[in-house]
């Protein structure tokens, strides 16, 4: 016997275990599971996937669970926006918009809780932030969603390297206080971009991760300007900066490449490349060589900038780590990996479906460093259960009534 609960309200009572079934159970781990259940215990951990009900389980009815989703990378302080920054091209004229914002948004911790609770009714149970403020008790409400916090850290003049690396330290060592969600913050660090982050700034952070063996996140191959900036040290971007006044003259040899800045990221434990839409062949066969070099990528703010055709095929048929990210509004109409994977269902009908749930789910615990407990729905893990209400009920295929256009997120069950 099982009892019928609405799949879209259940929650269980903290600290106590439930049982739950529904139409589909995709545990990532391994095949959909027709009719099966998820155990769960007093602490979130998965005691077993059944391949029948028992009895005493609760019927979520005709829906699906999958591993709770993740964000790979996010930029949680734009939240507050209701549609994408304009212009998309060119990409200097975009970062302008956004700089101006910035500086007209004041305190961006409204809209990062915003961001959370956006995020948690999207079913994400773990994100990727760039954290532009250092303050990880900005996340404390958000409740089931855990959070790499990546402290952005730029500067183009050699004269502020030794105060940024002590920003960066004191980040980093800061004792864990009662504001940080029970310990679900980690604090990491962000290299902003190869065009905004002196040398001797980049080789410091990288040197301060691998010292405290934390991941790091960086912007790397997201722009045609980008590419011509590290290779002849013109284009656009020297334009804003100049504007800026803050540009330095070459900081990198003629010819440089993005292949030169993953040498230097191939010792830390984890990095995640937000982006990476114009990587060549043999970057994509140098990040294949390194799982340890994950690339975020984010397809709806990649079509938003109107890219050429991202390499993440070619990089996920290398056996390379692509996971997903939503960016933020400011290139994004929202922040739900969800209608990503739903994206490129439609763009990619012929890719595999259980593929593309991995790049949602086991892929983002990877590139974030969480591997252990999310990602898939299996024994020991502590993944969260997101439940999706099916848009077609009867399709010839599981994946076909999962990724429905009309399939929705309806709920987190995080334990």
């Amino acid at each position: 016997m099982t009892d019928k609960v609405d799949a879209q309200t259940f929650r269980p009572q903290p600290g106590t275990p439930f049982t739950v079934r529904a139409r589909w159970i995709f545990p990532v781990a391994d095949d959909p599971l027709p009719g099966g259940a998820v155990e769960v215990a007093a602490d979130g951990r998965v005691l077993c996937v059944h391949r029948q009900s028992p009895t005493g389980a609760r019927d979520l009815g005709d829906v699906a669970l999958i591993p709770g989703l993740i964000n790979a990378h996010t930029h949680l302080e734009f939240s507050e926006l209701t549609k994408p920054l304009e212009p998309s091209r060119p990409f200097s004229d975009w970062l302008r918009a956004l700089l101006g914002y910035r500086r007209s948004r004041g305190d961006a911790r409204r809209a990062i809780q915003a961001g959370l609770a956006e995020s948690q009714r999207c079913g994400t149970i773990a994100l990727g932030d760039i954290d532009t403020r250092g303050q990880p008790d900005q996340y404390a409400d958000g409740r089931s969603t855990q959070v790499t916090a990546f402290r952005e850290l730029l500067g183009l003049d050699p004269a502020t390297v030794a105060l940024q690396l002590g920003t960066a330290a004191e980040f980093l060592d800061h004792p864990r206080g009662a504001d940080e969600t029970g310990g679900t913050v980690v604090r990491s660090l962000s290299p902003h971009a190869p065009y905004s982050v002196h040398p001797r700034l980049l080789d410091g952070i990288i040197s301060l991760a691998a010292t405290r063996q934390r991941p790091v996140a960086i912007h790397l191959a997201e722009s045609r300007a980008e590419l011509e900036l590290l290779a002849s040290g013109t284009g656009e971007l020297v334009d804003l900066l100049t504007e800026a006044g803050i540009w330095q003259g070459a900081l990198y040899p003629s010819g440089t490449t993005p292949l030169d800045f993953l040498r230097r990221l191939e010792s830390l434990p984890r990095v995640v490349i937000a982006h990476g839409n114009y990587f060549n062949e043999t970057e994509l066969d140098f990040l294949a060589r390194h799982p340890n070099l994950a690339v975020a990528f984010c397809p709806r703010t990649h079509a938003f900038f109107g890219h050429r055709n991202h390499p993440w095929r070619e990089l996920a048929a290398r056996g390379g780590v692509v996971a997903l990210g939503t960016d933020g509004r400011c290139s994004n109409p929202d922040l739900s990996i969800w209608h990503e994977l739903q994206f490129l269902r439609g763009q990619f009908p012929d890719y595999s479906a259980a593929g593309l749930l991995r790049m949602g789910t086991i892929n983002g615990a990877r590139a974030l460093g969480r591997v252990d407990r999310l990602g898939t729905i299996e024994p020991h893990k502590s993944p969260g259960l997101a439940v999706i209400r099916l848009g077609r009920v009867g399709a010839p295929d599981a994946y076909d009534e999962l990724l429905h256009p009309d399939s929705e997120v309806v709920n987190l069950i995080a334990g």
